[in-house]
């Protein structure tokens, strides 16, 4: 990757870390690379690799094995068949897998993560006998863990990287449409509200504390904090019903608290480990036999890997969702598993593809009556259309999408349509048209208190005050965005408002000067 396409945080890490490979390519030096980014990991580690084969430094891989994750030995096998670290010649060993660990323990069998941190609290001495550096990449999740778990071995490490997700912007009009991702399997329901089911959660615990009833108002508490952004309190209470559902040795709900905390987790930005509770909640509903929610969950599990930036394995879940869906004739399941594959194709930028997918996903939408899964297809389909160029379709599709989302109630889509809209217009050039979108997606964001949306509609806003010359206006924009999303703890939406602060600081803001009135008093 020419360091030019690097933003200048990561690129100022890459040359460090290059920097310190090239410098030690002959002796142990243990260097921790962090990201969440897959896509952005193969680029770097494909970058570094390229740039040390031009010094004579040879860059090897290693693997760790999930079922035996010990760096010891997977460092010993690969020096058993490799002749030129026999030989002690320059070289640079990258450690991958360490990201596929993510297991959490739920039972008093040690996860496989716990084994490999274990094993890495006594490596120390053990791999003195290596000489060349190591390059252990890990998510973000599992970094912080290693440093708690494993503290010995994380103080023993010569280096850290890390490495910030890329924000991907279109040069034309600088405004994403952002798909509507619509999983359209459970019916959407008022839950209660929050003050509501403390009440009733404060009374059962009181008076039984093992009701089984327990474990619905806690889960179904977690998802109301969820919807309020407030995340942690959303998985503690998703704790709280596996930890009941598990004494009552009730299958069904271990199952569902599972995926919830795989949802809880994923909404705030940590597919890793959602990953991890989506299997363990799919190898339940398989073992129970519910087909309806085994495909709930394909669909989840595909959803994360998504987020990942693991589109192969997100259409394989999409897939296998869509097979249960047909077989056992759940058809907001079917319309979930269409309506996701197209948005993993629009992600791939497979726009052709996605579009096939989207109007599927419509026909069945139209045929079972959802008018908000209908609009949610209408408004990928313009989404799809606006990244081919073809902007007046697009601009057809979301109308539409927002006119049938405002005839049934659909606040929150509303918004999401009207910043659509936004961003269409937005990439016409039309910047003025696009900031009143943005404005209305904005007033019913915070009509109906999703900071989420507010956020997005206010970064959205600076992007728009930034293309009209509005500087100082899109600054604020930034931070106000900045501000939201970093208490809702949502750390990529962070980095895209900071990315776009430091685009809006290489040009140059002047704060108007007020000239003096001649006959002010304060100035005579």
């Amino acid at each position: 990757m020419p360091h030019a396409d690097l933003p200048p945080l990561n690129d100022r890490e890459y040359r460090k870390l290059l920097l310190t490979l090239t410098l030690n390519s002959q002796q142990l030096d243990l260097l921790v690379a962090i990201t969440d980014d897959r896509n952005l990991q193969d680029q770097l580690i494909t970058a570094y690799e390229a740039d040390l084969r031009d010094q004579g430094i040879a860059p090897l891989r290693a693997r760790l094995d999930p079922k035996r994750p010990s760096l010891r030995a997977t460092l010993e096998e690969l020096v058993a068949q490799t002749p030129a670290l026999q030989a002690g010649e320059p070289a640079v060993v990258t450690v991958l897998n360490a990201g596929e660990l993510l297991g959490v323990r739920l039972s008093d069998e040690k996860s496989e993560q716990e084994k490999f941190f274990f094993s890495l609290q006594w490596t120390r001495e053990a791999l003195r006998n290596f000489a060349f550096p190591i390059v252990l990449w890990l998510p973000d999740a599992v970094a912080t863990r290693l440093a708690q778990q494993a503290p010995d071995f994380w103080s023993w490490r010569g280096g850290v990287f890390e490495f910030l997700a890329e924000v991907r912007v279109p040069e034309q009009g600088g405004m994403v449409p952002v798909p509507t991702r619509e999983v359209g399997t459970e019916a959407a329901g008022s839950l209660m509200a929050i003050e509501d089911l403390q009440q009733q959660i404060a009374q059962l615990e009181q008076t039984a504390p093992e009701s089984p009833l327990l474990i619905t108002l806690y889960n179904n508490l977690g998802k109301a904090y969820s919807d309020k952004y407030n995340y942690q309190q959303a998985l503690e209470l998703h704790e709280k019903a596996l930890a009941l559902a598990e004494t009552k040795t009730d299958p069904a709900e271990q199952a569902k608290s599972l995926r919830n905390l795989g949802d809880a987790l994923r909404d705030c930005g940590r597919p890793f480990q959602a990953t991890d509770y989506y299997q363990q909640a799919l190898s339940k509903y398989r073992e129970l036999g519910a087909r309806k929610d085994e495909e709930k969950t394909l669909n989840r599990l595909g959803l994360a890997f998504e987020d990942l930036g693991q589109y192969p394995q997100a259409i394989e879940h999409y897939q296998q969702s869509l097979i249960i869906a047909k077989e056992i004739s759940e058809h907001r399941g079917e319309e979930a598993s269409l309506s996701n594959l197209g948005n993993v194709y629009f992600l791939l930028s497979q726009y052709q593809q996605a579009i096939e997918y989207h109007q599927q996903s419509l026909v069945i939408a139209r045929e079972i009556g959802d008018r908000l899964g209908e609009a949610a297809s209408l408004a990928n389909l313009g989404s799809a259309y606006l990244s081919l160029g073809q902007y007046q379709q697009a601009i057809k599709y979301y109308q539409q999408a927002l006119v049938i989302a405002r005839e049934n109630g659909g606040h929150l889509t509303n918004a999401n349509f009207l910043g659509n809209l936004g961003a269409a217009y937005g990439l016409q050039g039309q910047y003025q048209q696009a900031i009143e979108y943005h404005q209305q997606s904005l007033a019913i964001a915070r009509e109906i208190g999703d900071r989420r949306a507010e956020a997005t509609s206010i970064l959205n806003l600076g992007k728009g005050f930034a293309k009209v010359g509005q500087k100082l206006d899109a600054r604020q924009a930034y931070k106000a965005a900045r501000a939201l999303f970093q208490d809702m703890g949502l750390r990529e939406e962070v980095e895209k408002c900071v990315a776009a602060l430091y685009d809006l600081g290489l040009i140059v803001v002047v704060e108007p000067y007020q000239a003096p009135v001649l006959d002010d008093p304060q100035h005579e």
